[in-house]
């Protein structure tokens, strides 16, 4: 049943519930200006039932053509499906777009911050303005309109623990001679935003890549030691249940650079709500069911949920890490004072053990990668089903041509 016009694929959720699991398929035509691809969810009867919310990625074709416009990935959101189930969709070109309301959309203020809008909502902002020790995510809102990050002020009020923990945010503190990029002490480093732009917005999700120099700090004179390029996508799902991908790429753009190990480090980090914190009430949980700070500090875990109170409702903030990455699963910096990240590196620090290094030297003109999923939801962890959003980033539903 496939032709030039139309390819009706199955999606199989596998062994797994599927909530807001998102799909995709490479189509053989792309789509541009005058034809667009519309997904239609199939009837029983093979009929064409309901258009689905749908967006379209030419840049990951892999053709060598740069101007190339013969495929497209094409991508969905599944909202439910039961372990074992399968549905049909056909994915057809148009020569008009199906219209969809709400989506994700991005306020892009230049020099300043990118605001991701689910619908008419603020979800978060990556604010990148200038004279900030390095870009952050902030405010960052859960179920309810309810922030689940620490508060921000800029400049940052004297006399809070670690002002260097700033909503979400990307950061090391061993870099090359020691340079210090996780505090903001003297002469730490600093991650200067060269450029923020709008890569995707659209009823499935919005996603911005942002361009940052990590600059010295300890002699005076600031130099360039790497770069930092980090896609943020944020997809549209209940609030009750949000879900964003963090892509973070190192490029050894001036020679060689080399990650210490240290603890005070996080590739990605959180910094929650005080009333979220373990000392206030809250509770830490990863994947291997180790509960609390004395469980989970320094372990090894394919994610960590940490979820507590806010205003009366439970809240929670996963961050989950991917096979792919660097030292996976990563050790977990976490605390009972609400700090939170994944991190490869402080291994001498997590065991103990000064034989044991996390060290890492990247050779000049070659990256470093990572991925990471952050899933914002209500409820605990079992409640939330983290487990089961776990598999949706890194074992999604399957996708096949029925011939």
């Amino acid at each position: 049943m496939a032709d030039s016009q139309r390819t009706v694929v199955e999606v199989n959720a596998g062994p797994h519930d599927r909530k807001n699991a998102v799909v995709s398929f490479f189509c053989n035509e792309g789509c541009g200006e005058e034809k667009f691809h519309v997904v239609n969810e199939l009837n029983a009867d093979g009929s064409l039932g309901a258009a689905m919310p749908s967006q379209c990625l030419a840049e990951f074709c892999g053709c060598d053509d740069e101007e190339c416009t013969c495929c497209c990935e094409v991508v969905w959101m599944i909202p439910d499906m039961k372990a074992g189930e399968t549905k049909r969709y056909a994915i057809s070109l148009a020569d008009q777009p199906a219209e969809f309301p709400g989506g994700v959309q991005i306020n892009l203020q230049e020099g300043k911050q990118a605001d991701f809008m689910v619908g008419d909502d603020l979800f978060t902002s990556y604010v990148f303005q200038e004279g900030i020790a390095r870009p952050f995510c902030y405010p960052v809102y859960g179920p309810n309109r309810k922030i689940v990050v620490r508060e921000v002020n800029l400049p940052q009020k004297e006399g809070i623990d670690h002002p260097h923990h700033k909503g979400l945010w990307v950061a090391q503190g061993a870099v090359n001679d020691n340079e210090d990029n996780w505090s903001e002490m003297n002469d730490h480093a600093i991650t200067a935003c060269e450029d923020v732009e709008i890569l995707a917005e659209g009823p499935v999700f919005g996603e911005i890549i942002a361009f940052g120099d990590w600059m010295s700090g300890r002699r005076g004179t600031r130099k360039k030691m790497l770069e930092e390029h980090t896609r943020v996508r944020v997809y549209n799902t209940p609030d009750n249940a949000r879900v964003m991908d963090w892509i973070i790429t190192f490029v050894a753009t001036e020679g060689g650079f080399h990650f210490g190990d240290t603890k005070e480090a996080g590739t990605l980090s959180a910094r929650l709500k005080e009333s979220m914190e373990e000392r206030n009430g809250g509770t830490i949980r990863n994947s291997f069911g180790a509960v609390g700070e004395a469980e989970n500090w320094g372990k090894r875990a394919e994610w960590v949920d940490y979820f507590g109170d806010v205003e009366g409702e439970v809240c929670g903030l996963a961050i989950m890490d991917h096979p792919e990455n660097h030292g996976y699963p990563t050790h977990w910096h976490v605390r009972s004072y609400g700090l939170f990240t994944a991190n490869q590196w402080g291994i001498h620090d997590f065991t103990g053990d000064n034989g044991k290094r996390g060290d890492l030297a990247v050779q000049a003109g070659d990256f470093l990668t990572f991925r990471f999923r952050v899933f914002i939801h209500s409820g605990n962890t079992c409640e939330a089903d983290v487990k089961g959003q776990y598999m949706n980033f890194v074992f999604p539903p399957t996708v096949k041509v029925v011939e």
